[in-house]
């Protein structure tokens, strides 16, 4: 979907078309719960009061999810006694009924000032499913370059998936990663006949950017964090808690900068990285490039024009991205310089099940 198909839907259709979302990736909660919200706004009532005017692109700033969140940050905070009870992420049991409906809206009368600073905090998942594509790029780059990769990531929200290389990944044909982490991806994570050559990743620097940081240092970011997945949806509730106990182990400072002046530094400034041959530098990211305003956007690719200009087969630029395909399932692409040479390296689930490889490397 084109910013400009975005730009058209009204905060109704966004709300419509996130309950069929939630249903279709498997959080039947959240559809019955949107649908209820749903017919609310169409009442007048408290849901239209908060969502309206918030956003002039409802569907592109997650208006819906933002207002689900604050719910779910109450509960998680224990400040819902009426809306922990419908979710498993508090300890609850959703009874399949539409009485959430109304447990979640008493709860928003009870705590509208909650509710209005949700609408102004940005969806940010941080998805860790995703790192299972982005473990088998990684491995795609380092097979052909044989490089240590200095790693700049765009987008990054927390900075969970730069830590991408302290989880272990298994493809049932190769395996990577720390092997005690409890943070695991086994071979049901990918499928169809192709299956990617995990290889050992060197990460000689790891960097970071995000417009608005999450801090999980802190037990507000780490609620935050947890807040923005959906509450019937444990395992990954479960597996944001283990890749939130790996970001103590592994600090990492997420820098607040616009994406593109940020790697506009990184990539030309004079710091000798990837002068001296041996390193790949691989900037990366996984469903940001449709929140980026379109002056960033331009930014970005200038950069990458001009870093891909001085790039060298020793000391290569790649650009890796898991970015929408269609309203199934997203695409990890992969651009390297010198030459520009754009392929397409697999399909995937939005949260990140699902890989379907689709070269021979």
């Amino acid at each position: 979907m084109t910013d400009v198909a975005w730009s058209e839907f009204t905060v109704e259709q966004a709300l419509e078309t996130q309950a069929s979302s939630c249903e279709q990736v498997g959080s039947r909660l959240y559809g019955v719960l949107l649908t209820g919200l749903l017919a609310d706004h169409r009442a007048g009532g408290i849901t239209a009061t908060l969502l309206d005017g918030v956003s002039e692109r409802p569907v592109h700033d997650a208006i819906p999810l933002r207002y689900l969140a604050a719910g779910h940050r109450l509960a998680l905070s224990g400040r819902a006694p009426r809306l922990a009870p419908h979710y498993p992420s508090c300890g609850g049991e959703w009874d399949g009924t539409d009485r959430v409906v109304g447990d979640f809206l008493a709860t928003v009368v009870d705590s509208e000032a909650e509710f209005r600073a949700g609408m102004r905090r940005n969806v940010q998942t941080n998805e860790v499913g995703r790192a299972a594509v982005l473990a088998s790029g990684f491995s795609l780059i380092v097979g052909r370059h044989g490089s240590a990769i200095d790693q700049l990531e765009i987008g990054s929200s927390a900075g969970l998936l730069s830590r991408w290389d302290h989880f272990f990944y298994d493809t049932g044909e190769s395996s990577v990663g720390d092997p005690l982490s409890d943070v695991r991806f086994g071979p049901e994570w990918w499928i169809g006949e192709r299956r990617p050559t995990l290889l050992p990743v060197e990460v000689r620097r790891r960097r970071a950017s995000d417009i608005s940081p999450i801090d999980v240092s802190t037990s507000e970011g780490r609620v935050t964090m947890l807040s923005f997945v959906w509450p019937d949806q444990v395992d990954r509730i479960e597996r944001l808690r283990q890749a939130l106990k790996v970001a103590g182990e592994v600090p990492i400072a997420v820098d607040r900068a616009d994406a593109g002046e940020w790697l506009a530094d990184r990539l030309l400034e004079e710091d000798g990285t990837g002068d001296a041959g041996g390193t790949a530098r691989v900037v990366f990211h996984s469903i940001v490039w449709q929140y980026l305003p379109r002056s960033t956007k331009d930014r970005i690719r200038e950069v990458f024009a001009a870093a891909g200009a001085a790039a060298t087969d020793t000391s290569p630029l790649l650009w890796l991205r898991m970015e929408p395909e269609s309203r199934d399932y997203a695409a990890l692409r992969l651009t390297t310089w010198p030459g520009a040479a754009e392929e397409t390296l697999a399909q995937v689930g939005y949260h990140g099940a699902g890989v379907r490889w689709l070269t021979n490397d």
